[in-house]
């Protein structure tokens, strides 16, 4: 651990302070769900102009 104090707080990496490291496949979940959402609006938008 390389934390460093600094004033009155602690600083630690950022690797060490999440704990993890994302994967690529959060990439493509993120992308995925707002083409999902913009098909959803999409969707509403023409089924509400056409009723």
């Amino acid at each position: 651990m390389t934390a460093r104090k600094v004033g009155d707080h602690v600083e630690i990496d950022e690797e060490e302070a999440r704990s993890g490291q994302t994967g690529l496949h959060l990439r493509y979940i993120l992308i995925v769900s707002v083409l999902l959402v913009l098909a959803g609006f999409g969707a509403v938008a023409i089924f509400s102009a056409t009723g």
